[in-house]
Formats: structure tokens, sequence, C-alpha cells
């Protein structure tokens, strides 16, 4: 069991709150990424964890076991942060031995489990390197074998893979995901990078100002926002007014779509820009708004349009890549019934872009 438990954190800074009232379970062997812009409390949350920051107010547990008060090498954690860190006096093997040594073990057995774990993080045969002849993501393998070795409880990474280049970033997504199966290790991490926090975890918990907004699996993050900013955050939405009446919606333009969801009064109707179907040919039948193309963009495994419908709202639209159309070209955009969501109140500035669905920045 290494289950963490965090109930009503909190933690100010000179009377500014930085995390206010944060309850979160973590279980065994799972990776939660704490999510959410520079500024949002993430870090600060993973400090009072690891034991560097204490907190104002609330619990920290692991298997039970309570931390207020222990040392961060006393509470079984291993820490990774955004540069690894290394000792640079010290060869590879005796970076990833070190925490090791500090337990007390033997010089043979330090160095058999080193070179072992240097193994799994695919550094075979760099046991006698030194960090300076590390390059690349290497350095952050050897920071990750370090953690590793001493079969922490738990593992904490804060922005890991934010300094490497997107190959790179991909190569220890991978490699973060194998040796959890591989060692069972329970991981939070912290990220700000959308793209990221989808691949890697079992459960994202979404923060802004301090606050954990929502926690759920990928899937549901991304298809079920709990609210707007966290749609706009997690990108790739398109936002237009509407007024409901049950599942009938009237747009600006007068024109009504159909949804399968009701809803009553002002609205932000919502749609993913891959749920929407560009149509070349007029088709019959509901919910489809006629709309000229004003940017189209090839990415290679999509196409990505802007529509500026006869309302002048402005829709992405995520096609198939064979579809062969051109700016100023007239289509009509069918939107599916079951695609079309919505939140309630007040209808806040929309901002059309072929950005991805999820960002790095």
């Amino acid at each position: 069991m290494s289950q963490l438990v965090l109930q009503h954190l909190t933690k100010r800074f000179q009377g500014i709150v930085a995390v206010q009232d944060l309850w979160l379970t973590v279980e065994t062997g799972e990776i939660v990424s704490l999510l959410g812009p520079s500024g949002c409390g993430k870090s600060t949350t993973l400090q009072m964890v690891a034991g560097v920051l204490a907190p104002d107010v609330g619990t920290i547990e692991l298997d039970g076991r309570l931390l207020n008060r222990v040392p961060p090498e006393k509470r079984d954690i291993a820490l990774v942060l955004q540069r690894g860190l290394l000792f640079p006096h010290l060869s590879v093997g005796e970076n990833v031995a070190f925490g090791l040594k500090m337990r007390g073990v033997n010089r043979v057995e330090r160095e058999r489990q080193a070179i072992a774990m240097l193994r799994h993080v695919q550094l075979d045969g760099f046991a006698q390197r030194h960090p300076s002849d590390c390059r690349g993501g290497q350095a952050q393998r050897v920071a990750l074998a370090r953690s590793l070795v001493i079969h922490p409880k738990l593992l904490l990474l804060d922005e890991p893979l934010s300094a490497l280049d997107a190959n790179l970033r991909e190569e220890m997504q991978e490699l973060i995901l194998r040796l959890r199966t591989q060692t069972g290790v329970t991981m939070l991490v912290v990220t700000h990078d959308q793209t990221e926090a989808v691949v890697m975890s079992d459960r994202i918990a979404v923060m802004f100002d301090g606050c954990l907004r929502q926690v759920d699996t990928p899937e549901q993050l991304y298809r079920q926002p709990c609210d707007e900013a966290i749609a706009r955050f997690m990108g790739g939405v398109n936002f237009f007014p509407a007024i409901a009446q049950g599942k009938n919606w009237r747009m600006a333009d007068g024109s009504t779509l159909r949804s399968q969801f009701p809803a009553e009064g002002m609205i932000q109707a919502t749609i993913r820009p891959e749920q929407i179907q560009v149509l070349t040919t007029a088709p019959t039948g509901r919910n489809v708004l006629p709309a000229t193309i004003v940017a189209n963009r090839f990415v290679g495994t999509q196409r990505r349009l802007i529509l500026a419908t006869a309302g002048d709202q402005m829709l992405q639209a995520w096609v198939s890549p064979t579809l062969e159309v051109a700016i100023g070209q007239s289509v009509w955009a069918y939107l599916p019934p079951e695609a079309l969501w919505c939140f309630s109140g007040a209808i806040a500035p929309v901002e059309s872009s072929l950005s991805q669905p999820v960002t790095g920045n």
C-alpha cells in the first residue's frame, strides 16, 4: 500500500493564499498529475508533500502515516525536479547509488542495485560516466534511476520533462509509464502541459488560483469538463452563445440547433472541433449551418479549418486531411445533436484558433 491522502491542505505566503483547502487521494500504483497554469499552486502542493514546505492547515498521510512533522529524508518519498540536479563530482553510478549509501547499504550491493536500475532506465553501461557526458534526456533518466533505486513509496515529479524537446519528451513519457508498471510506485506529477498530463496520467487534478477544480480521468476531463474555465484550459472547444428551450437551442442568427442535452435560458453552447462534420454539398436535415472557410491548415493527420457561419460565428473544425477544400469556399457544417453540450450563464469572449486539443503551453 502506498496511498497518499491530502486533506484541508492550505498554504499562504505573506497573507496570499497559494493553496486553499485542497483534498486529494492518490491510490496505490496510480499516476495523478497536478495540472494548471503557472502560479496556480501545484508546485507548492508538491513541496508540502515532499516536506520542503510545511502546510499552514491540513494533513498529509502516506499509507496511513501522518507526515506533517516527519522530515523530508524520513518520508519514504523521492523527488525528481525539472533538471535532475545530479552531483557533478560523482559518476553516474555513484549518483544513482547515493541514496543507498545514505541508508548504509554496503558498496558491493549498492553498485549492483545502481547498475540494475540504470538498465531499467535504458542506460546500461553508463555507471562509470560522469553527468557532463549525459546528453538530452539521459540526465533525467539518471535522476529517475536515483529516485527509484531506494524503492520509495511515493515518487514526486515536478515538471520533469519541460526542459526536453518534443521527441525526448515522448520517449521519457513512455519510460515513466513503463517504470510504473515495473515498480508499481505511486506517482504525483506536476505539469502545466495538457498533453503530458493526458498521456501519462490515470487521473488529472486541475488547479486554478490555489484551488482544486476537477479530478477526473483524462478522457472524462476532455469530454466533460465541469466548467468553462477547465474546458478552455484543456483547449480545442468551440463556444458560441445560444438561448435554450429544452433541447432546442437558438443561435444569434436565428437558426436552431437540436441537442440531446436539455437546457434553459442563456447558455454557452459548445462542441469539439473533431465532432463537426464539414460537407461540400448541401445536406438535408437539422443542425446544418452554411459556412465559409476562412482558414485552412494541413497538419498531417488532420486538416484544421476555421469556418465563418452566416451569423458570423467562428467555428473550428478538424477534419480528414484528404478533404479537398480552399479558403473562401462555401461549405456546410453539421453539428451532431449528441456532440452539443453547454454551460449556463454569461457569455465570455471566444477565441478562435487552430490550436491543438491539448497544448504544451
